[in-house]
């Protein structure tokens, strides 16, 4: 995930500064590639019957949700890539953290298996339902924040087809977290073995979750940084 973000955050350093005269050329390319990515990662996800492999796709989609905020080459746009690349640390920071101790406990990667999470495991099936809803961009989580931004500064550099695009592609999302999400709370459990949360990955699980919930109700501090952050990215 590290090297993710870090590759991110170069990509915008060197196409708003080392490339000014490709602009057009550059943006063009990547307004394709966004759309691109972010539909073919959704849509793939959603015939997953492996929850690993739905984050996988998923996390796909999110770099297409990502790169909006590069191509609007402002720095409001700049800004909106730093606050989802921090979001969508955190909150698939905590996603793969439940998913893997479940897999440990369970030797399941299964959806299906999900079942009934919510009374076997419940710290885990919190986490994962927070997590879950703020990949989707559901209000008041970080992830509907850092998505509203995204799509607000397409929208100000004259994109509006790329950001109902990802409108479009959060909206897909939606129903194959809605997967899990129904098979943890609305599926009865197939064993009534309870699964255990070790206290330091219970403490862990609950940075992320205060943090996702933290960054959805009070955005301004983390803003204000990425904010007076933004001007480095254009030489400044």
């Amino acid at each position: 995930m590290g090297p993710k973000i870090a590759g991110f955050a170069l990509i915008v350093r060197v196409m708003l500064t080392a490339l000014p005269d490709l602009a057009v050329d550059w943006r063009t390319l990547l307004m394709a590639v966004a759309a691109f990515t972010m539909t073919v990662g959704n849509l793939v996800a959603l015939w997953q019957q492996n929850i690993k492999r739905l984050l996988a796709y998923s996390s796909i989609a999110q770099a297409g949700y990502i790169l909006i905020g590069v191509v609007a080459a402002s720095p409001r746009g700049v800004t909106a890539v730093l606050l989802y690349l921090a979001v969508y640390a955190l909150t698939n920071l905590g996603a793969f953290a439940a998913v893997i101790a479940f897999s440990n406990q369970t030797g399941s990667d299964a959806i299906e298996d999900y079942a009934g999470l919510s009374r076997r495991a419940p710290p885990l099936a919190l986490v994962l339902i927070v997590c879950l809803l703020s990949l989707g961009g559901i209000p008041p989580l970080a992830g509907f924040i850092g998505k509203l931004y995204l799509f607000s500064a397409a929208i100000e550099a004259g994109l509006l087809w790329l950001a109902i695009v990802g409108v479009i592609n959060s909206v897909i999302s939606i129903s194959y977290y809605w997967r899990i999400i129904r098979a943890m709370y609305l599926v009865p459990a197939r064993t009534e073995e309870r699964l255990r949360t070790p206290p330091t990955l219970g403490v862990a699980l609950g940075v992320t979750v205060a943090g996702v919930l933290i960054i959805g109700a009070f955005p301004g501090p983390l803003l204000a940084l990425l904010q007076a952050a933004a001007p480095a990215f254009f030489g400044g």
